[in-house]
This record gives C-alpha cells, sequence and structure tokens, in this order.
C-alpha cells in the first residue's frame, strides 16, 4: 500500500485528557500491583524494566502483563529457569525482536499452533504468552504490520495505535473474502492483538483498530470501575445474537472505529480493489450501527461515566452522518 503517503502527526481520535489522565493513572496502579508481587521472587531486582519499554509506557504495560503471566505459569510447574527468562524480558528486549516504529515500538511474532495457550482464564480463545523461544523470524510479518500500522497513523488512529496495540501475534493468513477471519483480545494480556491477517496491510490495519479499540474500552471500564448489568441485553447486529450490556458496548465502539477507518481507506486506498471492499465493509458497518441506534441509546443511559457515554454516541453519530442520501442505512 505504497500510495498512501504516512504521516504520523494525524490523530483524530485521541481520548479526551479526562479519560486519557483517567486511564493513565489506573495503568499505573496495575503496573505497580504486578511488580510488588513479582518483586517477591527472589533475584527479581536484578531486572529493573529497560531497553524501549523502559521508555515507552504502552509497551511497558503490554510486556508486563506477558511477563507476568509468563512467571506465573513457569512457577506453577516449578521451572526456576523459565521465571528467570520471563523475568529477564524486562530488562532485555531484544530477544522478542521488536520493531521501532514513527508511532512506537512494536513486537510482532507468528508461533506454531502449539504455542497458544489455551486457557477460560486468560480468554476465550487462544493466546500467545511472550518468550525468548518465540523470537523466530516472521518473514515480511513485521513489515506487513508496519506497515499497516503506519497506514492506521495516517486514518488518524495514531494514539489508538501507540496506546492499545503493541504485541502483535499473527494466527493464519486468510483472503479478505473468507467466512472465518478471527481477531481477539483479552483483559489479561491489554495492547495485545491477536489476529489472522491478509497480504493487504490495509485489511491488517482494520483488524488492528478494532482490537486496539477492544483493549482501549476494557482499560475505560476498569479505570472508572464500570459495573453494567448482567441481564439487560440488546439485539448486536454485527454478531445476529442478543449481548449482555458490556459485549453490546464493546461492540458499537469497536465497529464505530472500524466504519470511520473503512470509510476513510475507501476514499484513499491504493487500487479500486481495496476502495470498493473499505466502501462496502463501511455501509455494512455503518446500516449495523443504524440498526442499534435506539438501543445504543438506551445502553448508554446504564453507563456511568458520562464523557466516555458521550464519545461512544459522538463517534456512533459519526459514522451515520457519514453515509450518503442515497444510500442512508434504514
Amino acid at each position: 500500500m505504497s500510495g498512501i503517503a504516512v504521516n504520523t502527526s494525524a490523530s483524530r481520535f485521541d481520548l479526551p485528557s479526562e479519560l486519557a489522565e483517567r486511564v493513565d493513572a489506573y495503568r499505573c496502579e496495575r503496573l505497580a500491583r504486578l511488580a510488588e508481587i513479582l518483586d517477591r521472587i527472589p533475584g527479581s531486582d536484578r531486572y529493573p524494566w529497560g531497553g524501549p519499554a523502559a521508555a515507552e509506557s504502552a509497551l511497558c504495560y503490554a510486556l508486563a502483563h506477558h511477563v507476568f503471566e509468563g512467571v506465573s505459569r513457569a512457577a506453577q510447574h516449578g521451572d526456576v529457569a523459565a521465571v528467570t527468562r520471563s523475568l529477564a524480558l524486562r530488562t532485555d528486549q531484544q530477544a522478542l525482536r521488536p520493531v521501532r516504529t514513527e508511532s512506537g515500538t512494536m513486537v510482532v511474532v507468528r508461533p506454531d499452533r502449539a504455542a497458544f495457550v489455551d486457557d477460560p482464564a486468560l480468554a476465550t480463545s487462544p493466546v500467545v504468552i511472550l518468550t525468548p523461544e518465540l523470537a523466530t523470524s516472521t518473514g515480511d510479518g513485521d513489515e506487513l504490520v508496519r506497515r499497516a500500522r503506519d497506514i492506521a497513523v495516517t486514518a488518524g488512529f495514531g494514539s489508538t495505535m501507540r496506546r492499545n496495540s503493541r504485541v502483535v501475534v499473527l494466527f493464519a493468513e486468510r483472503r479478505p473474502t473468507d467466512d472465518n477471519v478471527r481477531s481477539w483480545t483479552t483483559t489479561a494480556l491489554p495492547a495485545t492483538v491477536h489476529l489472522d491477517y491478509f497480504a493487504e496491510p490495509g485489511y491488517v490495519a482494520r483488524d488492528l483498530i478494532h482490537e486496539a479499540a477492544h483493549s482501549e474500552l476494557n482499560d475505560l471500564f476498569a479505570a472508572y470501575g464500570v459495573d453494567l448489568p448482567a441481564d439487560v441485553s440488546y439485539y448486536a447486529p454485527w454478531l445476529d445474537t442478543h449481548r449482555p450490556v458490556f459485549g453490546f458496548l464493546h461492540g458499537n465502539w469497536a465497529f464505530s472505529h472500524v466504519a470511520l477507518f473503512c470509510r476513510w481507506l475507501s476514499e484513499t486506498g491504493p487500487s479500486p480493489e481495496v476502495r470498493a471492499f473499505a466502501g462496502a465493509m463501511y455501509l455494512k458497518h455503518a446500516e449495523q450501527l443504524a440498526t442499534a441506534r435506539a438501543d445504543l441509546d438506551r445502553a448508554l443511559r446504564l453507563l456511568p461515566v458520562p464523557p466516555l457515554a458521550e464519545l461512544i454516541a459522538r463517534y456512533r453519530d459519526e459514522v451515520l452522518e457519514g453515509v450518503t442520501a442515497g444510500s442512508t442505512p434504514s
């Protein structure tokens, strides 16, 4: 996608300062809690934070959760050497082959299926916990994700990328027309994205934005201690099923981000095929968000954080306002 010039200064989707400061404080507290636990391990003081993670708080935040989960699992198996290897990632990340970009340092891995952990305590989907052993070459994966990230930044999602997308786990290569295309994130590993991927970086950018938005909203909910009713649900058109308030708000937030990106890509994509596909995806998501509009307005009354409720509604409204009169979703 060389036809799109990278503009790393563009960031239309920054969080308002009140929300960003609350999330930053929450992240600092969470990092402190993880450090307090790990510092009880004899010899852990030999592995203070260093490398790019010491300079970039979002990268540190992402990696700290991988270190914690890696240490926890190694300790359960009595593997002292594995505990040490996980702790060592705090000080030296070179084994992870970090990729430096204008919008921050990221880690990209493409592990074998055997490296995925199936643990319901972590996520409903399999996840990867970073270890030095995973640091094998991803081939073109680093460059593909770097280009995708730069495209997302140019589209205005620089803050979303910098704050919420620092570890990318590539799962399986797919075609854009495949039915079963997966991407996921989890609260146990924030700012980490797992995804099936495509050779087209614009499509990878779409999925990075989608999952980064989920990770961001998870932290926003946690930072404000949001407790949503589990017995209230709304129809989610993107899944063709009812979802509890938590999942319904997540879907509206994430697909608003994706729709706005797809609209941008439909106007700036490098080929007619990419522009047409992005335009079709935009209209699809706009129709889904229009269908959910009244329910979202009701669901937002249950969210006890007015600035966040306003932001979710604003992104939804921006999607719908951009639909031309001739194709306005009903």
